[in-house]
């Protein structure tokens, strides 16, 4: 009985060694492509969430911000699993071009893609890639709310947000792990 134990530990051991051999930090990025880009402006609440936030009689109020949210499916053309999962060495951002600075200057006052002057907020999903096949990645970004609050300003006009959004894909994805950038993908080319 001690020796089928140890067998099968053996046996799980080399499988757990093997299936961590097949696993790359993306180290080897001409395999990963992106494939499409989605950008909309959304206030649903199964996707965005919602805060708390009090009132001005400290009473709470449900708030349901708007965002500009992005969804990139990136395909990986090589034989191993990629993973991008790691959310303190990967991190996703968007260096906007001109155009969508200014719109979203125009439309926020601010450049919301300045993940460290925001004061917005924003928020990103990543995760594996298997070998040959394909994964989506959020990118969401806080515009504000139709709602008067204390912690989010109101929504700009309907004008100025489609404004925004005719621009949204007027910039480059970077992908840069460890921070270092590692790779970059234009938004327009990919829609």
């Amino acid at each position: 009985m001690k020796k089928f134990s140890l067998s099968l530990f053996i046996a799980f051991l080399v499988f757990i060694i093997s299936a961590c051999s097949n696993t790359q930090y993306v180290n080897n990025v001409e395999h990963l492509k992106l494939q499409k880009t989605e950008v909309r402006l959304t206030d649903d609440k199964k996707i965005v969430g919602e805060m708390i936030v009090p009132d001005k009689k400290n009473k709470s109020k449900r708030i349901v911000p708007t965002e500009l949210y992005y969804t990139f499916t990136m395909e990986n053309t090589s034989n191993n699993i990629m993973a991008l999962s790691d959310l303190d060495k990967t991190k996703l951002r968007i260096e906007p071009d001109k155009e969508l600075v200014s719109a979203v200057k125009e439309a926020i006052g601010s450049n919301i893609y300045d993940m460290d002057n925001s004061k917005l907020g924003f928020g990103m999903s990543i995760g594996e890639i298997p070998s040959k096949g394909t994964s989506k990645f959020t990118l969401n970004y806080t515009l504000g709310a139709k709602q008067k609050n204390n912690e989010l300003p109101l929504l700009p006009t309907e004008e100025k947000l489609k404004k925004l959004q005719a621009n949204a894909l007027k910039g480059t994805l970077i992908i840069s792990q460890d921070g270092k950038d590692i790779a970059k993908f234009r938004l327009d080319s990919r829609q």
